[in-house]
């Protein structure tokens, strides 16, 4: 049908479907509110044993469920972030949460907790990778979220060497692979900015973008993307001609104050960082699952080799591997690697047993749901 061919909208036409919407939303709030009443009731059950409040494998469960019920025209992705904010405030009614994570407020990882957590639970935001880990177990966060590998700089060394530490004291409970875009952000116009503030890994991912975009402009390292937005801001705020920006995420620019004058300004478009749930308490089998272990190997010709040969004969498939210096003796080096499959699950077991078998040292750090989806 031609524009030319559809009747004419009348005011009439439009009431009547917004009344229709009316009683529809009344309908959704009267469900997800006795949906809360059950939540409430989980809580009350929960309450005084060691079950958690958060539990990947029935996030991932719950998630996968909602989709199978999905026929459309609403995309998958939107009912998955509706749903993220359900849960987030089914944990405000059971028990609030706190989660820790790299701050300061307005980073990567903020963003990334808040898109996996949800608004309803408190968020700290703590200034090292090593502090994420040390509040966990000390408990003063329920969860930490911390950054593993950039698909780009790879490997995120502070929370590999953070494991050294901690790998008794606590497990990987989650994973969360998060879409990463820099914003230039600044109150002042484009063709005026003279210096641009953020960190050395921003700067690098955006290199060409800057160089076509702003040649001239001097670069000023920050110690994070969010410490750049609020140097920005504060310089303009000083003196509006001060031609100050930022390169950080789009809620920098929010917490901070500050406009986006460009959006994903990255030289890369499939840049993806991967973080890290950190917990005391150990997740379920999901189905579809990760085991992340680390070890250190003798030094003989093909050590490394007959630890990787287990799960190669196995028809187990490696997702991550990486290495860092043992901190104990030189060139001595713990690797770290991520398996298919969960360590609950008895075939993984065994292989996980006879890889041990050839190794100094073997540590399983956690086995948790895979990420299903980069949000």
């Amino acid at each position: 049908m031609s524009q030319a061919d559809q009747p004419p909208v009348t005011n009439e036409a439009l009431e009547t479907l917004r009344d229709k919407i009316d009683v529809i939303d009344r309908k959704l709030v009267d469900l997800i509110n006795e949906r809360a009443k059950c939540v409430v009731e989980v809580g009350n059950l929960k309450r005084g044993t060691n079950v958690p409040i958060y539990a990947p494998h029935r996030e991932a469960a719950v998630l996968r469920k909602i989709q199978s019920f999905n026929d459309g025209p609403i995309h998958d992705r939107t009912l998955e972030a509706v749903y993220r904010e359900l849960m987030s405030g089914s944990f405000a009614l059971e028990q609030p949460l706190r989660i820790g994570y790299l701050g300061p407020v307005g980073t990567f990882s903020h963003l990334a907790a808040t898109k996996q957590f949800g608004s309803s639970v408190a968020f700290e935001d703590l200034r090292q990778i090593e502090g994420v880990f040390e509040e966990v177990t000390r408990g003063h966060v329920d969860y930490g979220l911390v950054p593993i590998e950039n698909s780009t700089g790879g490997g995120i060394n502070e929370t590999l060497d953070a494991f050294l530490t901690y790998h008794d004291q606590l497990n990987i409970y989650g994973e969360v692979q998060l879409s990463i875009h820099f914003s230039l952000l600044s109150n002042g116009k484009p063709e005026n900015i003279k210096r641009i503030y953020s960190k050395a890994e921003a700067f690098a991912q955006c290199r060409n973008w800057l160089s076509t975009q702003y040649p001239n402009a001097e670069r000023i390292p920050a110690e994070s993307t969010a410490a750049a937005a609020r140097r920005a801001k504060e310089e303009f705020d000083a003196d509006p001609e001060s031609g100050s920006a930022a390169i950080g995420s789009s809620l920098a620019g929010e917490v901070y104050g500050l406009h986006c004058l460009f959006d994903a300004i990255e030289d890369r478009q499939r840049n993806i960082t991967r973080f890290l749930i950190l917990s005391k308490s150990e997740t379920e089998v999901s189905g579809n699952d990760k085991t992340s272990v680390m070890f250190t190997t003798d030094h003989r010709p093909g050590s490394l080799v007959d630890v990787l040969s287990v799960f190669k004969r196995n028809s187990i498939n490696l997702t991550h591997i990486e290495k860092r210096p043992s901190r104990e003796v030189n060139w001595d080096y713990t690797f770290f690697v991520d398996i298919e499959g969960h360590r609950k699950d008895e075939r993984i077991a065994e292989i996980i047993g006879e890889a041990r078998a050839h190794c100094k040292n073997f540590q399983v750090l956690g086995s948790f749901p895979a990420c299903q989806r980069i949000l």
